[in-house]
């Protein structure tokens, strides 16, 4: 049965919750959605992510069991080169809490039943793709598709989740937001965190935000301020954290990345490569973002889980938070359910001070 608390926490402390309810019950106080404030400023009786324990930490404190390339799901129709085997709807449900998002301009082709990649939209071109795929890849795409970055795209273009290239697997955004909304509405003490590889102009993600009816939800941090407490977020509903990697500051809530997260390095191709030095973001970025995949093409299953067995994966999160100074962190891996990612978040959520 999937956990709809922070990974599995919420099946250890079923019998616990169910006594803090009763008593709620019995003492007419409000859940803690409600606004009724606690001696420290949080909800009375506030459970977040499954933890009463966690709504007194700040975001920063907090490990967030997080997939890189969300979107990408073998289990889905049309994807080729997955990084991730469930869709983004299970991830939630089984405790991934911060997803990685490529968006991308695309035009679906119905002769083909493909979306087609709009570089002219995204200022790009068929060259510049080149340099960032593996030549199987643009062959396959243009096997597929038609040739990538060649000819005339028939419709107007609008916003997909793909990596890289939209012929090798597209999900049209709006329908991913639309499975957070229903996991947020439903789940009303879970907190949120999006970070968009963004190749399309911040109105066009703020419409899409709109139309799926998530603007409830976002939340704009104070870069000047300690990041705000999971219980703050959760009694103020405010529990969706949007950053954008290259075009965020506008609207106020789709947040530039590099200012509030700084990351570990990416390229690795061996697990001794795996480090913990500052990558991107500044240096005093209050997130540390953990990328932990190795990327050979096509995607490891394999290779992925063994990194993510939990003696490995628990001992590089430490050694990233103890060199780094932090106390929580968003750990990214690819075949998330191959990997023990919510459970090791879990187990040290559990044990932070």
């Amino acid at each position: 049965m999937p956990s709809f608390g922070w990974g599995r926490r919420a099946g250890r402390r079923a019998a616990a919750l169910a006594a803090v309810a009763l008593a709620l019950v019995a003492s007419g106080l409000p859940g803690c959605g409600s606004g009724a404030k606690a001696g420290g400023g949080e909800a009375a009786s506030a459970r977040c992510e499954g933890a009463a324990v966690l709504c007194d930490r700040r975001l920063d404190e907090v490990v967030f069991a997080g997939t890189h390339n969300s979107f990408a799901a073998s289990k889905e129709p049309g994807w080729y080169f997955a990084n991730q085997t469930y869709p983004i709807s299970r991830q939630l449900q089984e405790g991934i809490r911060a997803l990685l998002i490529d968006v991308h301009f695309g035009v679906y082709d119905p002769t083909t039943g493909r979306v087609r990649t709009d570089l002219t939209a995204e200022g790009s071109d068929r060259n510049k793709v080149a340099e960032q795929v593996p030549p199987s890849a643009l062959r396959l795409a243009d096997r597929l598709a038609g040739r990538v970055g060649v000819g005339t795209l028939n419709g107007p273009p609008a916003p997909y989740l793909c990596h890289t290239l939209c012929e090798l697997g597209a999900e049209p955004l709006g329908q991913e937001l639309e499975v957070i909304r229903s996991f947020l509405a439903a789940h009303p003490q879970q907190v949120l965190v999006v970070i968009v590889e963004d190749y399309v102009p911040p109105a066009t993600i703020e419409q899409a935000f709109e139309q799926a009816g998530l603007l409830r939800y976002v939340v704009t941090l104070d870069r000047s301020r300690p990041l705000p407490t999971l219980g703050s977020l959760v009694a103020g509903g405010h529990r969706l954290v949007v950053f954008a990697e290259e075009k965020g500051g506008s609207p106020s809530w789709y947040m530039p990345a590099f200012s509030f997260i700084q990351d570990t390095p990416l390229g690795a191709t061996r697990p001794d490569q795996l480090g913990c030095e500052r990558y991107r973001g500044e240096e005093h970025s209050p997130v540390l973002l953990i990328n932990h995949w190795i990327p050979p093409f096509p995607p490891s299953l394999t290779v992925n889980a063994a990194i993510g067995r939990a003696p490995f994966l628990r001992g590089r999160i430490e050694r990233c938070l103890r060199t780094r100074g932090f106390k929580g962190a968003i750990v990214a891996v690819d075949f998330y359910q191959r990997t023990s990612v919510v459970e090791v978040a879990d187990e040290l959520n559990d044990g932070t001070p």
